[in-house]
C-alpha cells in the first residue's frame, strides 16, 4: 500500500485524499466493496479524475488504503473501549457486564458499519477477525466474575450477539413503534446491561 499510494505533501492534497476516503467509506457502507468505484468515488468526492489517479495508480491501490485505514481506525477504537472495560476491574457480574456491554456497545454504534463491511471477499478476512476479537474481548471482561469454564462460553457469546442484536436495532429501527418511551443512549446502554446480567445469571448459576 505504501508504495502504490503517493503520500500527499500540501494541506490542499491532504484535503483531497480525505474527501476521496471518505467518499470510498460511504460506498463501501452502502454497498459493500463492488459499490467502491472510481466513477462514484470521483462524483462523491467532487475529486477529478487526474487528481485520483496522481494518488492512486488504479482502483486496487484505492481498495487496499481504504481497508488498512478502516481495520487501523477499527482496531485503535477497539483497544480504547475494552481498556477502559477492564480498567475497572469489576468484581461482581453486574458491574462486568456494564463494562463488557458498554466497550461492545459503544464501539458497535461508532464502527458497526464497516466491520461488517470489512471483509472483501475472502474468507476469514479482516471482517471476521475483528468480530472475533469482539467477541474474546467480551468474553475476558466477564471472565473475572464468571469464570473460564468452556462450558460457560455459549451463553456468553449469546450475550454479545444480543447486545449486538439490539445496538443495530437501537441504530437502525425497522420497526417503528407509535407510543414508544423515547431513551437517550446511555439509558439503553444501561437496560441493555441490565437485561444481559439477568440472561446470564440464570444460564451460569454462581455468577
Amino acid at each position: 500500500m505504501a508504495d502504490a499510494l503517493r503520500a500527499p505533501r500540501q494541506d490542499r492534497s491532504r484535503d483531497k485524499l480525505e474527501r476521496i476516503y471518505q467518499a470510498a467509506v460511504a460506498l463501501l457502507v452502502e454497498g459493500g466493496w463492488d459499490a467502491v468505484t472510481v466513477g462514484d468515488v470521483e462524483r462523491r468526492s467532487g475529486v477529478s479524475r487526474g487528481t485520483f489517479y496522481l494518488r492512486f495508480p488504479h482502483r486496487e491501490a484505492l481498495l487496499d488504503y481504504v481497508a488498512q485505514r478502516l481495520i487501523d481506525t477499527v482496531n485503535q477504537a477497539h483497544d480504547e473501549a475494552f481498556s477502559e472495560a477492564r480498567a475497572v476491574g469489576a468484581t461482581t457480574l453486574d458491574a462486568a457486564v456494564r463494562a463488557a456491554v458498554r466497550a461492545t456497545a459503544g464501539l458497535f454504534r461508532r464502527h458497526g458499519p464497516v466491520l461488517l463491511r470489512l471483509n472483501r471477499g475472502e474468507r476469514g478476512g479482516a471482517g471476521a477477525e475483528a468480530m472475533n476479537r469482539l467477541s474474546r474481548d467480551f468474553r475476558s471482561v466477564l471472565a473475572p466474575v464468571t469464570g473460564a469454564d468452556p462450558a460457560r462460553r455459549a451463553p456468553l457469546e449469546f450475550a454479545m450477539q444480543l447486545v449486538l442484536s439490539m445496538v443495530n436495532s437501537e441504530i437502525h429501527p425497522r420497526v417503528t413503534f407509535t407510543e414508544h418511551v423515547a431513551r437517550d443512549w446511555d439509558a439503553f446502554v444501561d437496560e441493555l446491561g441490565d437485561a444481559v446480567t439477568c440472561y446470564l445469571r440464570s444460564r451460569i448459576p454462581g455468577a
